[in-house]
């Protein structure tokens, strides 16, 4: 409800909730009765404020009183909502909503959703893919704050008198644990990185190191955002698989993900290197190449020129892992490493979130801060000097 005063008189603007994706409000005028004092017309105003709400929503919400979970999830939270978030971000409700929340309160009436129904659903999730692990903790979480949000807005689009999520606690969410490579194994990997014989894939891994972009945002480069002469990088896509979508492009996933990273020379050198050996594979294969030219093309691609999975740029890194002997970590597993040595080497909280494309420095510090071997002996060693001042 909103009040809004009009010289002598007050609008009382009611929301209705939503109706085949729109807004449905009801309105009305209140005039105040002459010879209030200031504070006898707050309430007077008031006062008629919430009899007309209570009028109207005797009424106005009948339709909604017996709309299923199902229901509310199709028409209007997918219509209204879902559809308005970046593609994987949706893609991952959709599939939660799809296959764990459905399936057990579709049928339910939305408003007779009580927290007891979902404690109830909590301890009958079980894994259906065939394995004889229990569920993870992880897991339930996600999918219990994926009913929690749905929930919360059919309460925000007042549809519910309250969410029923906020009486349950939700199942503990683990501490993630950051696997990021010591800086021995980083050294290791830039030492045979020039051998390695897959072109796409060494590109790939030392543009990770260098500059700690996500996955998607290196499959989404093109030769137009790399500057050569001022020895930078912009971010300004992302490229990503999308079940039943396919391949998608969308913009990074916030506005300071939208950044431009400076770079060295030697890596300015290699990409220079590896545009003329690209160039010369898309000439080779002629009529069977698929994709852009000029300073549309992405810089990693498949064979012919299509956009690259997600899988496959995984793909090269583990098998690149193996042949450099160095321990197993995931594409963000380097994009820990490249933040974490930033850290150790004395990069200000502020500059290392700017470059990885964070708006918070806590942030960057609470998870990217991946403790390195090295500055914690030197640590000691610089707090041993105390205790041996003579040593100094």
């Amino acid at each position: 409800m909103r009040i809004e005063k009009r010289n002598e008189t007050y609008k009382i603007i009611v929301s209705c909730g939503y109706e085949n994706g729109k807004h449905i409000r009801r309105q009305t005028t209140f005039v105040p009765p002459k010879g209030l004092t200031a504070k006898q017309e707050k309430k007077a105003v008031l006062e008629f404020a919430e009899q007309y709400e209570r009028k109207i929503k005797g009424g106005a919400n009948i339709q909604y009183t017996k709309m299923t979970f199902k229901s509310f999830c199709y028409d209007l939270y997918t219509k209204n909502h879902l559809e308005t978030l970046k593609p994987k971000t949706a893609s991952g409700y959709q599939i939660i909503m799809e296959s764990r929340l459905i399936p057990y309160f579709g049928d339910m009436l939305l408003r007779n959703i009580t927290p007891l129904d979902i404690r109830s659903w909590l301890s009958s999730l079980e894994r259906k893919d065939g394995s004889e692990k229990d569920l993870s903790r992880n897991s339930a979480g996600v999918w219990f704050r994926t009913l929690s949000a749905i929930l919360g807005k059919a309460y925000e689009w007042e549809l519910i008198d309250e969410n029923p999520c906020k009486r349950v606690k939700t199942p503990a969410k683990p501490q993630s644990e950051v696997n990021a490579l010591q800086l021995e194994d980083f050294k290791r990997i830039i030492e045979k990185l020039p051998n390695y014989e897959d072109n796409r894939a060494r590109l790939f891994v030392r543009l990770v190191l260098n500059t700690g972009i996500r996955e998607a945002e290196a499959a989404g480069l093109e030769w137009r955002d790399i500057d050569f002469d001022n020895q930078q990088i912009s971010i300004k896509r992302t490229s990503q698989y999308i079940p039943g979508k396919g391949m998608v492009e969308t913009t990074p996933k916030s506005k300071t993900s939208i950044r431009t990273i400076p770079i060295s020379e030697t890596l300015v050198a290699e990409l220079r290197e590896y545009k003329l050996w690209q160039d010369n594979q898309i000439k080779s294969i002629e009529n069977l190449y698929e994709g852009q030219y000029g300073d549309r093309t992405r810089l990693f691609t498949t064979w012919t020129g299509a956009p690259i999975f997600d899988s496959t740029l995984r793909g090269w890194l583990k098998k690149f892992l193996v042949w450099c002997d160095v321990p197993k970590v995931t594409v963000h597993g380097l994009r820990h490493t490249f933040a974490s040595i930033l850290i150790t080497d004395g990069t200000d909280p502020r500059t290392a979130a700017a470059l990885l494309g964070h708006s918070s420095p806590s942030l960057v510090m609470n998870v990217y801060a991946n403790p390195q071997e090295v500055a914690k002996k030197n640590a000691m060693t610089r707090l041993d000097r105390h205790f041996n001042p003579d040593q100094q």
